[in-house]
C-alpha cells in the first residue's frame, strides 16, 4: 500500500497515505474528523485518486500515527498538515485541494488561514464551522464524563447523535467500534478545544474557493458562513447523517468534482 511514515519537526510520526496519478491540478489533501482516521474517506480517496494524486493522513492522536499527550489545538493540527507537506516528496512548496469532514474541515480552515499558499481550495464536509448556540454548558458537562472511568459511554451518546435513522445500521456500529479506539486523552483534548473553537475569523480569512456540504442536518448556519465567505458553494445530502462521507460517498463525490470544475482546481 501507498503508505509514508512523515516524522513531524516535534518527533511525532504521521501515517500518510500518499497515491494516486501525477497531473498538473493541486493535490487533494484529505483530512478526517474527531476519533476518525483516514479510512473514513475512502470512497473519497478511491474516486480521486484515478485522476490525480491524494494525501491522507492520520492526525496526530488517530489512527497509526502517534499520539503524544499535546499538540491537539486546532491551529495545531493545521502546522502539523503544513510541515507533513514540506517533508513530503513532491509537495515543498506545492498548493493543495483540503477537503475535510468534520472536525477535518475546521483543521482545513486554519490551514487556508495560517498558510494561505499552500491551499488553493477548501471544502468543509459537515463540519461545525461556526460555533452553535448553547454550545459551553454542554461541553463542559460531556468534558466531565469524558474525563471519567465511564468515558466511552458520554463518548458513544454524543456520536450517536450524529446519525439519522436512515443511516445503515450496520455501518453504524462500524464506525462507532472505531472511533473508540481513539486514546481518551485525544478524545479529552480535542473536546477541549472544542469548547472554545470557534472557526469564524478563519472563515473570514479565507480568500480561496470555499465548499460547504451538509448533512441531512445541517451542522453549521451557511447563511452566515456566506457572509464571511462570499465566495463559498454549498449544498446538502440527502438520506444521510453526519458520515456522509461512508453513506452517500456519490452524492459527496459529485459535488467535490464540481467544485473543482468550478474552481478550475
Amino acid at each position: 500500500m501507498p503508505y509514508a511514515r512523515v516524522t513531524l519537526r516535534d518527533g511525532t510520526a504521521l501515517n500518510v497515505y500518499d497515491s494516486g496519478t501525477d497531473s498538473p491540478a493541486p493535490p487533494l489533501l484529505f483530512v478526517h474528523g474527531n476519533s476518525c482516521d483516514h479510512t473514513f474517506l475512502t470512497p473519497q480517496i478511491e474516486h480521486f485518486q484515478r485522476t490525480r494524486r491524494v494525501i491522507a493522513p492520520d492526525l496526530r492522536g488517530h489512527g497509526e500515527s502517534d499520539a503524544p499527550q499535546e499538540g491537539y489545538a486546532f491551529v495545531e493540527l493545521a502546522e502539523d498538515l503544513a510541515d507533513m507537506l514540506d517533508r513530503l516528496e513532491g509537495t515543498p512548496g506545492r498548493a493543495v485541494a483540503a477537503v475535510g469532514h468534520s472536525m477535518g474541515g475546521v483543521v482545513a480552515l486554519e490551514l487556508a488561514h495560517h498558510h494561505p499558499e499552500l491551499v488553493a481550495g477548501v471544502a468543509c464536509l459537515d463540519s461545525t464551522v461556526l460555533s452553535p448556540p448553547g454550545r459551553p454548558s454542554r461541553i463542559h458537562s460531556l468534558l466531565d464524563g469524558l474525563r471519567s472511568t465511564a468515558w466511552q459511554g458520554y463518548f458513544l451518546r454524543y456520536f450517536e447523535a450524529a446519525f439519522d435513522p436512515m443511516d445503515d445500521p450496520q455501518r453504524k456500529q462500524a464506525i462507532l467500534e472505531r472511533m473508540l479506539r481513539t486514546p481518551q486523552h485525544v478524545i479529552v483534548a480535542l473536546f477541549e478545544q472544542w469548547r472554545i473553537a470557534d472557526g469564524a475569523a478563519a472563515a473570514r480569512a479565507c480568500r480561496a474557493p470555499m465548499l460547504y456540504v451538509a448533512s441531512s442536518r445541517p451542522r453549521t448556519d451557511t447563511a452566515q458562513l456566506s457572509e464571511l465567505c462570499p465566495q463559498l458553494m454549498h449544498g446538502q445530502v440527502v438520506g444521510s447523517g453526519h458520515f456522509l462521507t461512508l453513506e452517500v460517498p456519490g452524492q459527496v463525490n459529485a459535488m467535490l468534482e464540481r467544485f473543482l470544475e468550478i474552481s478550475g482546481l
